[in-house]
């Protein structure tokens, strides 16, 4: 496999993932890669041959081949990006599957965790709702209420909480064990890359192109980076 870092981008809904991975998309698509992890499983399972219909097929292969079906998940992605050195996929869910990927990856592997607060993120999505859609087909909905809009949200976080989405954040890296696990940022090394979305457009842009600078020079510099290397940015 060529030389690639693969980046897993998550965090709580209406956090700015979207707009944020849309955003390194268009600015950086010199070295970054964007694709959806939605859109690799379905490449996956054309190449399986497989006489399942492709909801039974994933099933199937996440619960008895789960190591060879992200085994084979990372080698479509690197077919995927092509000549491109660094990966960005979304939305990324469930502690197993990271560990195991650091297993296989190492330092060519990358977490950035958007968040937002939750009145922020409630905001962002009534403002959103209300307006039409600037990349798509969906148009505005007046009618809708700031209290639908809060148990909306409030229902998204229950679900991602159950798929451990929020354990992301708090990814740091046991130099005992030399694995990543969910412990506490403030004492432990971090391996997510967290972008705290709670301020201005303009801001939040400024933090992602820090974070996109940052791995394009790691890929230029050298081939490859130390795995003890992790982000700290905050």
């Amino acid at each position: 496999m060529s030389n690639k870092k693969f980046i897993f981008v998550t965090g709580p809904s209406e956090s700015g993932k979207s707009g944020g991975i849309n955003y390194i998309a268009d600015n950086y698509s010199d070295d970054i890669k964007h694709l959806k992890i939605r859109n690799i499983f379905p490449e996956v399972y054309k190449d399986s041959n497989s006489n399942l219909e492709f909801q039974e097929w994933y099933d199937t292969e996440y619960e008895n081949n789960f190591e060879q079906l992200w085994d084979r998940y990372i080698k479509k992605a690197d077919e995927m990006s092509g000549d491109k050195k660094i990966v960005v996929m979304d939305t990324m869910y469930g502690i197993k599957t990271i560990k195991y990927l650091f297993s296989k990856l190492k330092e060519d592997l990358g977490v950035l965790y958007i968040d937002a607060d939750f009145n922020n993120r409630v905001m962002r999505e009534f403002q959103r709702l209300r307006t039409d859609s600037v990349r798509g087909t969906r148009k505005a909905d007046l009618s809708i209420t700031i209290e639908q809009v809060i148990e909306k949200t409030k229902k998204k976080d229950e679900s991602k909480g159950k798929k451990e989405t929020f354990e992301y954040k708090n990814l740091v890296y046991s130099e005992d064990s030399e694995e990543i696990l969910v412990g506490n940022r403030e004492i432990n090394m971090p391996f997510s890359y967290v972008i705290n979305n709670n301020g201005s457009l303009k801001q939040f842009h400024e933090a992602l192109d820090e974070f996109a600078t940052k791995e394009i020079d790691k890929r230029k510099n050298s081939n490859g980076v130390s795995k003890k290397y992790l982000p700290k940015n905050n």
